[in-house]
């Protein structure tokens, strides 16, 4: 197909507004600020986040069911649940079918034939410090080079901006989980063969896909929650992931309270690292209101083969964090591999043009063949 024009200065403004991507680009940007409208192209990472292919994936699944791409915008959560709880109309999943492989041209009138072949799946989770989604970057052009290996993917739009908000984006999480494996034959995605992973506030929520406390193995309970009172949690019925990627995560929000603690009162510092605190334990957060999410005093020997990468340079999450998850990994015995890059800070997306360039093939390879080495670095 005759794709549209993608130029470096172009803005994330001239993307939302271009016809060509329909209602699928109301996802690369969610509750944009002026300065994310406006932003180039080429200051977010023209060619490190992949907006050529990855754009031309978004155009290709908006033209080929001729309503804009809605029958690929999926709302999760039941009318009743909605009309219940009012913020989880928001909740959206996007459905990235996997690419029809060379020997069948692409067609505007094909979405997912009946006749190709189930594939696993991945389900990606962007970030945005719980306040808003990097859709595109980490989310839509990770889904497009998964199109490309052959794979289903999913990106998860979940809940933002609440204080406290957790654990609300996890249940989103487990409900992404069962809305897939429940439409499985529509999806044509194979039952219980998936990958989960996410990027900083999206990998939050992915890594605790497998903990003891809100994880696939995990029972209703009534959670303490210090100053932010009590957390009622109910997991869906799914199946444990086969592997996990972890992008620059933050494994230890109790790290960044301590350090809050010693700032000053008119550090800028503060104006960072605060909102993020009260979304996950609340406006007055402290230690016990943070604990619940403390991932790596929930994990035991029995947690998914994970794939964990960050860079030294990343002044957004410390890169201590992926340290201290590939050592906590390591004494459990869990297979693992860590990559860590010298340069290329945060929110690199596929990291094109880095020193980490392919680690999303190598996660893949890692998720489908066992016979790996159990840890590398």
């Amino acid at each position: 197909m005759n794709y549209s024009p993608v130029s470096p200065q172009m803005t994330i403004g001239d993307l939302v507004k271009n016809p060509a991507y329909g209602l699928l680009s109301r996802y690369i940007f969610t509750y944009m600020t002026p300065d994310r409208y406006y932003a180039s192209l080429d200051s977010l990472g023209f060619k490190t986040a992949g907006f050529v292919p990855g754009l031309h994936r978004l155009e290709e699944l908006a033209a080929s069911d001729r309503q804009g791409g809605s029958s690929y915008i999926h709302r999760i959560y039941s009318t009743e649940d909605c009309l219940a709880n009012y913020d989880k109309a928001a909740v959206a999943l996007l459905h990235f079918p996997a690419k029809i492989r060379e020997t069948e041209s692409f067609s505007s009138d094909i979405q997912t034939p009946a006749s190709a072949p189930c594939t696993p799946y991945v389900l990606v989770i962007p970030g945005g410090a719980f306040n808003r989604q990097w859709g595109f970057i980490e989310g839509q052009a990770i889904a497009a080079a998964l199109n490309e290996m052959g794979y289903t993917a999913f990106v998860l739009y979940y809940r933002t901006k609440q204080e406290p908000l957790m654990p609300k984006p996890i249940e989103d999480m487990h409900r992404a989980v069962a809305y897939i494996e429940e439409h499985a034959a529509s999806f044509r995605i194979q039952k219980g063969h998936y990958m989960i992973g996410g990027f900083s506030a999206g990998a939050c929520l992915a890594q605790e896909i497998a903990s003891d406390n809100f994880g696939y193995a995990s029972r209703p309970a009534v959670i303490k929650a210090g100053s932010a009172g009590q957390i009622s949690w109910k997991p869906e019925a799914i199946p444990a992931p086969e592997a996990i990627f972890l992008a620059y995560t933050a494994c230890s929000n109790m790290d960044s309270y301590y350090r809050l603690q010693k700032l000053p009162a008119d550090s800028p510092q503060r104006a960072g690292m605060s909102p993020f605190l009260r979304r996950i334990g609340g406006p007055a957060f402290d230690e016990q209101s943070l604990e619940p999410f403390e991932i790596l005093r929930h994990i035991d020997s029995s947690y998914p083969r994970t794939y964990l990468l960050a860079n030294e340079d990343d002044d957004v999450v410390p890169v201590v964090n992926t340290r201290n998850f590939d050592a906590k990994l390591n004494e459990l015995g869990v297979a693992h591999i860590c990559r860590i890059g010298r340069t290329g800070g945060h929110s690199f997306g596929l990291g094109i043009g880095l020193e980490l360039e392919g680690w999303l093939e190598e996660a893949v390879q890692f998720w489908q063949n066992a016979s790996l080495a159990p840890t590398a670095h």
